[in-house]
């Protein structure tokens, strides 16, 4: 019983602890009046957010819209602090220089596609919206709740 009881006592304390991957937090796929670039474009943007405590390095993490291609654009070392969020613009641009605005190779289709956050392996997905997030409205962004309970 207390070889048990001790057991699920660490495997609590290890889920408590274990880090939590970066996700896509929101996204915009419609962005005609919206946020705009350093360039004045108003282009599609995605929204990473680190839940976990401690900062996370996403160099080599990849966003996509091609569930065949995971790897198709890769982050330049970039840090996210614990808690904190980064703006990616899916442009087209394709800009991925550290301390800089990041944009994407891509841009994301208003009525709806692919979208995931992949671990620098360029295999094993930390978020997706599949097959495909639901056609979008101008000015709307879609993701998931921040609400804590």
């Amino acid at each position: 019983m207390i070889t048990s009881l001790r057991a699920l006592l660490i495997l609590a304390f290890l889920t408590a602890v274990a880090p939590a991957a970066p996700v896509i937090n929101e996204f915009i796929a419609e962005n005609e009046a919206g946020l705009a670039d350093a360039g004045g474009d108003h282009s599609d943007w995605i929204e990473i957010h680190n839940p976990d405590g401690a900062p996370v390095n996403l160099e080599n993490w990849c966003l996509t819209d091609d569930a065949g291609n995971l790897a198709k654009w890769r982050f330049p070392a970039v840090n996210l602090p614990a808690g904190g969020f980064l703006l990616v613009f899916a442009s087209g641009k394709d800009r991925k220089v550290a301390g800089q605005e990041l944009h994407t190779n891509f841009s994301l289709e208003r009525n709806g596609e692919y979208l995931a956050l992949v671990q620098p392996d360029a295999q094993t997905i930390a978020t997706q919206f599949a097959p495909q997030f639901p056609p979008q409205r101008d000015g709307f962004s879609y993701g998931y709740s921040q609400e804590r309970s």
